[in-house]
C-alpha cells in the first residue's frame, strides 16, 4: 500500500516493503512504472500470486540507475553546464560533472535537508538493487554518481537456490549480501579471535570445528575465519610480536625487576620452564609479564638453566636491573643458576607451607592411617553410582547438605585439608550408605571423626592463610614474615593440654616452621619489603634484634641513595678556592667536603625514615602502593627503595593458581597445545589478558 507524501521540493512515496516504510521520490517510481507497462505491453509476462513478476523478459534490460538525489534540491544554470542553484537558498554551486559539492553545500548550509538527502538516497540505491537483482542481471557498479554510502561500497553477489511454485520447476535467483565497508572490522574480529583462543588456552583446531564455524557464521556471515594453519604460522607470532614491542615501552623505563620461575611438567614426559618478570610501574601499578617459557627436558643442568636465563633477560634487556629471582626450593638446579648470574634466590612460601603441614602430616602415624582410611572411602563413592545415589538421598533424609565428598591430591595438602572437613560434616551419611551396603571396615568410628575434627581445627589458621595466598591478585613479599610469625604463635597455644595424635600434630608442626621459617627474619630482602610496606612496618617482627639490623641497612641504603640524587661536585676547584697559595689545603678540604656530603646524606636518610615510621599503618587489606602513590612525594627517597622491593612476588607460581582448581584447569589446557607453540600462547596468554 502506497501513502504519498508532499514536501516542498520533492514529492515522496511511502512504501511498505519486507516490514519496513520507507520513502522513495515519485518521480522514480513513476519511471519504473512505465517501463514495466511498456515491457507488458510488448510481451506477456507471468504473474506470481503475490503480484510480482517471476520471469523478466530477455529484452528487459533492468531499471537504471536512479539519478542523484541531490538534483531534487537544485537546478542546473542555462549556458554554465558545471554549475547548479540551490532551490532553497539560491545560491549557485560549481559542480564539475560530480555531485561531491552539491552535498557539502547541503551539509553546510541545510543540515536537515542534508540528512534528509542521505536517507533518501539509500532507500532509492535499495529499491534499485532489487529491481536489478529481479531483472536477473549482474550488478557491475551498485553506486550513484556522487558520495556513495560506505555500507554499500562493495556488495558481492551470491548465488542462491531458491524454490518457487512456477511449472513446478526451480528457480535461481541472485541474493544481494552486504560486506565489510572497511578492512579494520575484519582486523578487529580476527584479533577478538585470537585473544579468545590464547587467553582460554585453546588449541588452534578449534577453527575447524563445525559448530564453532557455524556459530560464527551466526553472529557475522561475512566474516571469513582464517585457517588454522594461518593462526599457527602467521597470525599468532605476529601478535606475540607486537604484543611485546608494546610491553618493552613498560620495561624500557622501569628501574627494578623480580623474576618468577615456574616448572611443569608437560604430558609426564617433558619439563618446561616459564620465566615472568615483575614490576612497578611509575604510575605504581603492579605489571607482571611472562618472559618465556622454554623447554629443559634434555639439558636441565646449573650451566644450561642459568645461560638460558641470561639469554632471556639479555634479551629484554633487564639483566642488570633483576634484585631476585623466587622459585620452589625444591629446585637446586635453579638456586645455582641464579648465583651464577648474581641473583639472589627467594623461596616461594606458597610451597614452603604446603611442605610444612605434609610433613607434620607424615610425621603421625595415627593420622597416615585415618589419612588412609578416609580417602579409600571417598574412592569407593567416586567409582560406585549406586553408592552415590543411595548418599545423596540418605543427605535428604538426614536433612544434611547434598555435597559430594572430596578426594585429596597428595601433591597439595589443601586438598586433604578439604577431604576431612567434607567428611566430618557428612560422616553420619557416609557411614549409613557403607553399613547398608556391606562396607563396614570403610566405616569411621566416633574416636576417628574426633581426631579428624581436631586435626581440622589444628590447620584452619594454615588453610585461611594459605586461602589468603590463593586469592589475591598479587601477594607481596612482604607478607612472609607476618604470616610465619603468626602462624607459629597460633599453633604454639594450647599444646600441653591437647590428647596425643593432636598435640603431636602440633609439635610436629612447629618443628617443621622453625626448621623452614628460621631466617625469615634475617633475610633482609624480605625484612626490608615488610618495613616499606605500609601495611606492616616495625609490627611484624618477634626478632628485636634481626628489626634492628635491617633497620640499619635500610638507613645505609637509603643514604646511598639520597647522595646519587644530589651529589656534589668535588672535581671542582673552585669548591676549595683558588689562591694559590692555599693549594696545600686542598686535601683537607676535600676530606672535609666529603664528611658533610656523607653526614648530609646520612642525617636526611634518618630524618626520611623517622617520619615514614611516624606515620599511622594502613588498614591490612589496603593496597601498599596506592599508599605511596599518594605519599611518594613525602618521602621522595624512600619511595626509590619502595618500588625496588614491593616489587618481589610471595610465590613462583601467580598467586590465584597456587593449590586451586584454576591452577588445574590451566594445567590440563596446557598440555592440549603443540609444543612447537607453547611459548606463543603461554606469552599471550598472561601479557594479553
Amino acid at each position: 500500500m502506497n501513502n504519498f507524501s508532499t514536501s516542498p521540493l520533492v514529492q515522496f512515496a511511502s512504501i511498505e516493503q519486507g516490514g519496513r516504510v520507507r520513502k522513495t521520490p515519485v518521480a522514480y517510481l513513476q519511471t519504473e512504472e512505465t517501463k514495466v507497462r511498456r515491457t507488458r505491453s510488448s510481451k506477456q509476462v507471468p504473474i506470481m500470486a503475490d503480484g510480482v513478476t517471476s520471469i523478466i523478459p530477455k529484452s528487459n534490460k533492468g531499471p537504471k540507475r536512479p539519478r542523484s538525489v541531490v538534483w531534487y534540491y537544485f537546478d542546473k544554470i542555462l549556458n554554465e553546464p558545471q554549475r547548479a542553484r540551490c532551490k532553497m537558498c539560491g545560491a549557485t554551486c560549481h559542480h564539475a560533472n560530480n555531485t561531491s559539492n552539491l552535498f557539502k553545500h547541503l551539509r553546510v548550509k541545510h543540515p536537515s535537508t542534508y540528512r534528509e538527502a542521505e536517507s533518501q538516497r539509500e532507500a532509492e540505491m535499495e529499491l534499485y538493487l532489487e529491481l536489478k537483482a529481479k531483472s536477473g542481471k549482474p550488478i557491475i557498479r551498485p553506486g550513484i554518481r556522487g558520495r556513495r554510502p560506505k555500507a554499500l561500497t562493495a556488495i558481492p553477489i551470491v548465488k542462491a537456490e531458491e524454490t518457487v511454485l512456477l511449472n513446478n520447476s526451480p528457480r535461481e535467483t541472485l541474493v544481494v549480501r552486504k560486506s565489510y565497508g572497511a578492512e579494520k572490522v575484519k582486523q578487529t574480529m580476527t584479533r577478538a579471535l585470537l585473544k579468545m583462543i590464547t587467553v582460554d588456552l585453546h588449541p588452534a583446531s578449534i577453527v575447524n570445528g563445525k559448530g564453532f564455524r557455524e556459530f560464527v557464521k551466526s553472529l557475522d556471515s561475512r566474516y571469513e575465519i582464517p585457517s588454522k594453519k594461518v593462526i599457527v604460522k602467521n597470525l599468532l607470532s605476529e601478535l606475540a610480536e607486537e604484543t611485546k614491542h608494546k610491553i618493552k615501552l613498560d620495561v624500557v623505563i622501569a628501574s627494578y625487576f623480580a623474576l618468577t620461575v615456574e616448572t611443569w611438567t608437560y604430558r609426564d614426559s617433558q619439563i618446561f620452564m616459564t620465566l615472568s618478570a615483575h614490576f612497578i610501574k611509575d604510575s605504581w601499578e603492579m605489571s607482571s609479564i611472562v618472559l618465556e617459557t622454554f623447554d629443559c627436558t634434555e639439558e636441565k643442568t646449573e650451566t644450561n638453566i642459568a645461560t638460558s636465563f641470561k639469554r632471556i633477560t639479555e634479551e629484554w634487556g633487564i639483566t642488570d636491573r633483576v634484585i631476585a629471582l623466587v622459585a620452589d626450593n625444591t629446585e637446586d638446579v635453579i638456586h645455582s643458576a641464579a648465583l651464577v648470574n648474581g641473583w639472589e634466590e627467594l623461596v616461594c612460601f606458597g610451597h614452603t607451607i604446603n611442605i610444612v603441614i605434609t610433613n607434620a602430616l607424615t610425621s603421625v602415624a595415627e593420622l597416615v592411617r585415618i589419612q588412609k582410611k578416609t580417602s579409600d572411602a571417598v574412592a569407593y563413592f567416586e567409582k560406585s553410582t549406586k553408592a552415590a545415589d543411595t548418599l545423596a538421598a540418605v543427605q535428604q533424609q538426614h536433612s544434611l547438605p547434598v555435597h559430594k565428598l572430596k578426594q585429596e591430591n597428595l601433591r597439595y595438602w589443601t586438598s586433604t585439608y578439604a577431604m576431612f572437613e567434607r567428611m566430618v560434616e557428612q560422616y553420619e551419611a557416609v557411614n549409613t550408605v557403607l553399613c547398608f551396603l556391606g562396607k563396614d571396615h570403610m566405616c569411621l568410628c566416633d574416636d576417628e571423626v574426633e581426631l579428624i575434627r581436631s586435626v581440622v581445627e589444628v590447620l584452619k589458621p594454615f588453610e585461611a592463610a594459605t586461602k589468603e595466598l590463593c586469592t589475591e591478585q598479587y601477594t607481596y613479599m612482604s607478607k612472609v614474615i607476618p604470616i610465619a610469625t603468626l602462624l607459629q604463635q597460633v599453633t604454639s597455644v594450647g599444646i600441653a593440654t591437647l590428647p596425643g595424635p593432636q598435640s603431636a600434630l602440633k609439635n610436629a608442626l612447629i618443628t617443621q616452621m622453625q626448621q623452614l621459617f628460621a631466617n625469615v627474619e634475617n633475610n633482609y630482602k624480605l625484612a626490608v619489603s615488610t618495613l616499606l610496606d605500609p601495611r606492616f612496618k616495625r609490627h611484624a617482627f618477634t626478632d628485636l634484634s634481626a628489626l634492628d639490623i635491617a633497620h640499619q641497612r635500610l638507613l645505609n641504603e637509603l643514604a646511598t641513595v639520597v647522595q646519587n640524587s644530589d651529589t656534589p661536585s668535588l672535581g671542582n676547584d673552585a669548591a676549595y678556592g683558588n689562591d694559590p697559595t692555599g693549594s696545600f689545603w686542598n686535601m683537607f678540604d676535600r676530606k672535609v667536603s666529603e664528611a658533610g656530603a656523607m653526614k648530609t646524606s646520612a642525617s636526611e636518610a634518618d630524618n626520611e625514615t623517622r617520619r615514614y615510621f611516624k606515620e599511622a599503618n594502613i588498614p591490612r587489606n589496603a593496597n601498599p602502593l596506592t599508599w605511596w602513590k599518594l605519599n611518594e612525594v613525602q618521602f621522595p627517597n624512600l619511595k626509590v627503595l619502595a618500588q625496588k622491593y614491593l616489587c618481589i612476588p610471595a610465590t613462583s607460581t601467580a598467586s590465584n593458581q597456587l593449590f586451586t582448581k584454576e591452577g588445574d584447569v590451566i594445567a590440563y589446557k596446557r598440555e592440549q597445545i603443540k609444543p612447537n607453540i607453547l611459548h606463543t600462547m603461554l606469552f599471550l596468554n598472561k601479557n594479553l589478558a
